[in-house]
């Protein structure tokens, strides 16, 4: 508990939280220690209150919190499950772990706007703590399915949202596209709803249920989507879903050729022959398109790992879950899942006459399947908690090639031995400012390993080659992304992005003194505090 000279939030019959003095917070990965002055908890909602009056005494709750660390002069981060690899999402002062503020509520349908575009039988507002696996759970019974997704549901959905989370669904882009709505708690006497004015969602009658004020302006909701936890507390968040779907999903092993290469340049799967098992699937709406590199094999290595999603509908009639055995990565694992599951398999420190048993051991775990799925059954799993490092980078989809062929030669001449994945995921562009995925289709560049001084060396050596060669590209803000500079995120987002983000962040956020509340050093070090 504090010290008595700290004020506490108040507490009466109904407060669901509670500080605990905590001194250390480590990441999932075992990518950062972080010294803390303790943590808010939250209990979970045992039911006793209207779902409304529970969310909205939430609220209370934890603008309570943002008073008390103001008089206590205390840094303040709301966190979700701690899934970042970066320092992004803690702070040296206090943290909120929001995983119990998890309810969720269908829309009424005349709280919508009339000129609301969309369906709003589709709408759903949630609460941060969600995780990606409750929301996908808690819609499955209403027969609907996120949009998209990361490769795994163990986010939160907030923590998700503000650091860009995406996946590989190249016509729809990464997880803050299914946002239409924000309930920013940004001071302990102010909070917003915010919306796009370009498309409205909500009439004035639903900020108003929940106690705030109705901001509906493009700039601002655009700059708060990747927020980088900087714009105070996202409480509630309105998304819009879709009907349930299947995917057919096939992984299966192509030649690094002409023709692998051209469907990366093009972002177009369907370039890729598909192997016997699945030549009768219907190819005309792809889904998911990713690549995998073992450069143990060879850089480049004579064939890839093709990881690709077909839609198609789904039968409730028919439909049975793939098997899983749920001590191993689901189905959509990404480099980093595999890595998780590599790690006390291999010896270490590894050298060459440990690249066969590597291999062997990276092509077990991407063993070729052919699967038809729902998201909710294909993306999910992740066991990692060894100590991994991960890498993404963002750059148009024309110069993914080049971009891969530059880490393949560095990891030539470098003549180390790596427990290393690379791969390529293709993205939908974001409007999000501050988006990492920013190009109008990005080509994520993962680089996935375990974290070792030479790991860091050699992704600080591929970020210089690529800057060196005049490749413009991006890092994903929950990875690891020591090369990033004030100099270097206005070059990268333009000094215009980073101006309005610091000037949405002025606006929305109640005053200079909770501005510097959630003010962290990651972000202090990057220009981005005002």
């Amino acid at each position: 508990m504090p010290d008595g000279n700290e004020s506490e939030p108040a507490r009466s019959g109904g407060t669901r939280s509670s500080f605990v003095r905590r001194h250390l917070e480590t990441g999932r990965h075992e990518s950062y220690e972080q010294v803390i002055d303790g943590e808010y908890v939250f209990d979970i909602d045992r039911g006793g209150k209207a779902p409304f009056e529970t969310y909205n005494s939430a609220t209370k709750e934890l603008q309570g919190i943002i008073q008390a660390c103001v008089n206590d002069g205390r840094s303040l981060r709301a966190h979700g499950a701690l899934w970042s690899l970066s320092t992004v999402a803690v702070t040296a002062g206090r943290l909120i772990d929001n995983v119990a503020l998890r309810l969720a509520f269908e829309v009424p349908g005349k709280l919508t706007n009339p000129a609301y575009a969309g369906d709003p039988v589709k709408l759903r507002f949630v609460e941060c703590g969600n995780s990606v696996a409750a929301l996908n759970d808690y819609l499955f019974a209403a027969n609907l399915s996120i949009k998209g997704c990361g490769s795994n549901n163990g986010q939160t959905l907030a923590g998700a949202l503000s650091t860009g989370t995406h996946g590989s669904a190249f016509n729809f882009g990464a997880m803050q596209e299914m946002v239409v709505g924000l309930h920013l708690l940004t001071g302990p006497n102010r909070n917003v709803y915010l919306e796009r004015k370009s498309y409205p969602v909500m009439s004035p009658d639903f900020p108003e249920s929940v106690g705030a004020e109705f901001i509906r302006d493009d700039i601002l909701f655009n700059a708060a989507l990747v927020s980088l936890g900087s714009f105070g507390i996202v409480h509630g968040i309105m998304i819009e879903t879709r009907d349930l779907f299947a995917l057919n999903a096939i992984r299966f092993r192509h030649p690094y050729d002409a023709t692998l290469k051209a469907a990366i340049a093009a972002c177009d799967p369907t370039l890729i022959p598909l192997p016997a098992e699945a030549l009768d699937i219907p190819r005309d709406n792809p889904y998911h398109f990713e690549i995998f590199y073992n450069p143990n094999e060879g850089t480049p290595p004579d064939k890839a790992i093709v990881l690709v999603m077909y839609e198609t509908a789904y039968d409730p009639a028919s439909y049975v879950p793939p098997p899983w055995n749920t001590g191993e990565p689901g189905l959509g694992a990404s480099g980093l899942d595999v890595m998780g599951a590599l790690v006390g398999r291999i010896p270490s420190p590894l050298n060459k006459l440990a690249v066969p048993l590597l291999n062997s051991q990276v092509n077990q775990e991407f063993a070729p399947y052919f699967k038809k799925a729902i998201i909710r059954d294909l993306f999910r799993g992740e066991k990692t908690l060894g100590k991994t490092l991960a890498c993404g980078v963002g750059l148009p989809v024309a110069r993914a090639v080049e971009a891969m062929e530059i880490a393949f030669d560095l990891y030539k001449r470098s003549r180390l031995v790596l427990p290393l994945i690379l791969s390529h995921r293709f993205v939908k562009g974001t409007k999000a400012l501050l988006g990492f995925t920013r190009f109008d289709t990005t080509a994520v560049m993962e680089m996935d390993a375990v974290n070792t001084s030479e790991t860091r060396e050699f992704y600080n050596t591929v970020w210089n080659e690529l800057d060196a060669a005049g490749i413009p590209f991006t890092l994903h803000w929950g990875k690891y992304n020591t090369f990033l500079t004030p100099e270097r995120v206005r070059n990268r987002y333009g000094g215009e992005a980073v101006d309005q983000w610091l000037a949405a962040r002025h606006t929305l956020m109640e005053n200079a003194v909770v501005r510097q509340i959630f003010t962290n050093e990651f972000t202090a070090e990057l220009g981005l505090a005002n």
